[in-house]
Formats: structure tokens, C-alpha cells, sequence
């Protein structure tokens, strides 16, 4: 009986817990009807793909364009005595200027960077590199939503 009664516990525990992502609950007041980038960038792509869910126009208070900029360093911090790289920071910059009936309304600039030390395996660094830049994009995409639900 006392198993019977745990699997119940932990049944209606499980059943009882409501998950719901960050914004699928939450109405917007806002519609994005023009989305411009200036590269056409991995980044770019991923962050695309995010906003596209707030294209839609329908009883939206404000309509506003985004025009979309990313850049991405990578930088050396640290070279050993042969002159090799040892460590690297890389940073994702992503400025975005929103506009509402043609005129600039806010300008923003949204920063996150990640210090590392190398690989020798060349392949396994890219594929590090790639993973943190996929982290970071979907992070600084959430950022830009919460910021236009600010303005």
C-alpha cells in the first residue's frame, strides 16, 4: 500500500506543476510589421525566428519596425610563449533601433561575452563556440522582447 501511495504522490505532484514558457501566457500590446537586419548571419536567423511570433498586427496598440545589427568578436586574451592563443573572450553585440510611423523611438545595445581557454581539437572549439553564440542569441532575443514590452 505505502508504494501505491508514493507513485499517487508523485503522480499528482507532477500533475499539478504547470509549466508554460516565459511569454506563451502573456499578451503583447505590440506588433512588429517591418524586421530588418543588415547581415544574414547565423545570429540573425535565430533571433528572426523569435521575433516572428510578434508579427502579428491584429489589436496590437503599437506597431513598430526593428532594424537589427549583430556583430560578433572573437579576441585573444591570453597567448602562451610560443605566441599561440591561449584563452579567447567572445562577444555578441546586438543594437537594435525601433521606429513607430518612421520615427526613431529608442535605440538600444545588448552585450553579452564569454571567457574560455582553447582547444586543441580546432573542431571541438568551432562547435564550443557555436554552442555559446546559440546561448547567448536566444538570451539577448528574450531581452529585446522584454525591452519592447518596456516601451
Amino acid at each position: 500500500m505505502n508504494k501505491y501511495l508514493k507513485y499517487l504522490l508523485v503522480f499528482y505532484f507532477i500533475s499539478a506543476c504547470s509549466y508554460q514558457p516565459i511569454f506563451s501566457g502573456k499578451e503583447v500590446d505590440f506588433g512588429i510589421k517591418n524586421l530588418k537586419f543588415n547581415k544574414n548571419n547565423s545570429t540573425d536567423v535565430k533571433i528572426n525566428r523569435i521575433l516572428n511570433n510578434y508579427k502579428d498586427l491584429k489589436n496590437k496598440k503599437k506597431i513598430i519596425d526593428l532594424a537589427i545589427t549583430s556583430k560578433i568578436n572573437k579576441i585573444t586574451t591570453a597567448k602562451n610563449k610560443n605566441g599561440d592563443p591561449k584563452s579567447y573572450r567572445i562577444e555578441l553585440i546586438v543594437k537594435i533601433i525601433v521606429k513607430k510611423n518612421n520615427e526613431i523611438i529608442n535605440n538600444s545595445e545588448f552585450n553579452k561575452s564569454y571567457d574560455y581557454n582553447n582547444i586543441e581539437n580546432k573542431f571541438d572549439l568551432k562547435n564550443f563556440e557555436n554552442s555559446i553564440l546559440e546561448g547567448f542569441t536566444e538570451k539577448i532575443a528574450e531581452e529585446i522582447v522584454i525591452h519592447l514590452l518596456s516601451i
